[in-house]
């Protein structure tokens, strides 16, 4: 078998993640890219800036304006103007988001630990690390 291109496998390991994922999130009514949305919020006690939660998930502000309203829309996450900047707002988890959160979570962390059974703890870890290594090369260089 040829050796896969590193960025098509990245690319199809992504796919395979969010297609997989989607089942687990469908019982809660939202997408896998809402989910990372929701689990960033979640871990905030302070309500985020659009370009805090963008930059946590490495997507564009416009990209991420798009998915809070749909967030907003669901009743998951409000979103009010930033007193200290009124070009920006901030986000935050309702209390129905919230609960959202915390009943998907352990279904999201049981599908995770079975997806790493057949592989040791170094093994994850050092995929992990090298992941971490490859986004912040690619974010210290953005023209490459």
């Amino acid at each position: 078998m040829p050796e896969r291109d590193l960025v098509a496998g990245v690319m199809q390991l992504a796919n395979l993640l969010t297609r997989r994922l989607a089942p687990i999130f469908a019982r809660g009514k939202i997408t896998p890219q809402q989910w990372a949305v929701l689990s960033v919020l979640g871990e905030s006690d302070q309500p985020m800036t659009l370009a805090a939660v963008a930059r946590r998930l490495l997507v564009s502000k416009q990209n991420m304006t798009g998915m809070i309203a749909r967030l907003e829309q669901l009743g998951l996450a409000d979103r009010s103007d930033d007193p200290n900047d009124l070009r920006s707002s901030r986000v935050v988890l309702t209390r129905r988001g919230r609960t959202l959160v915390e009943k998907m979570r352990p279904a999201y962390e049981d599908w995770l630990a079975s997806l790493g059974e057949e592989f040791s703890e170094k093994e994850l870890g050092g995929l992990t690390r090298t992941l971490e290594r490859l986004i912040a090369r690619l974010e210290s260089s953005p023209d490459q």
